[in-house]
């Protein structure tokens, strides 16, 4: 695209009244090059992904509706955190075992993940500041997990739609 603009020039004569014209599409393409190269550039970065997977169960008394609104609760208390990108919460819908709910959060860069976890944790004593409500909230919102894994992904920037 910018050799078409480029063999143009070379075949025009910049006069003195083209002169200006040349200039200009001289500085577009320049622009245009420059800016391809940084959105390549950064297109190139890869993310990183911290996947939570919890094994969830329902215990006695317990409901989907409140497991969603402890979760909603945390995730309102951090959602300012400038470390995270995005963050995803799914649940198991088909397939072998449906006990699974993953977390996928997303970070820029490395140092981010463990930056972002001094935060949230800063953040949610902001929301809930008494320890002994903080206890009871990890308490009710473990009733409905046993156990998980931690796995950290690698984005690969250059594969994919």
């Amino acid at each position: 695209m910018f050799e078409f603009y480029l063999i143009k020039l070379k075949e025009e004569e910049c006069t003195m009244k083209k002169g200006v014209g040349c200039i200009i599409v001289l500085m577009l393409t320049f622009m245009l090059i420059g800016q391809s190269a940084f959105s390549q550039e950064k297109e190139s970065q890869p993310h990183y992904f911290v996947v939570v997977t919890w094994k969830a169960v329902m215990p006695d008394g317990g409901s989907f509706a409140e497991r969603d609104s402890l979760m909603q609760l945390y995730v309102d208390a951090i959602k300012s955190n400038e470390k995270v990108l995005s963050v995803k919460h799914m649940t198991h819908y088909y397939g072998d075992d449906s006990h699974d709910y993953l977390t996928i959060s997303e970070y820029a860069n490395w140092a981010d993940i463990k930056d972002a976890d001094k935060i949230d944790s800063e953040l949610f004593k902001k929301r809930l500041p008494d320890k002994k409500e903080r206890s009871e909230f990890w308490s009710a919102l473990g009733k409905y997990f046993d156990g998980h894994s931690d796995e950290i992904f690698i984005g690969k920037p250059n594969i994919g739609k």
